[in-house]
């Protein structure tokens, strides 16, 4: 059974990456 924490940390991270990862394209 997956926790609703689990669920926020793995959220919390895939936004990280993808803010990331436009700031990187947008230059």
């Amino acid at each position: 059974m997956i926790s609703i924490l689990m669920i926020v940390t793995i959220l919390m991270l895939v936004t990280l990456l993808i803010m990331t990862l436009i700031r990187t394209w947008s230059f």
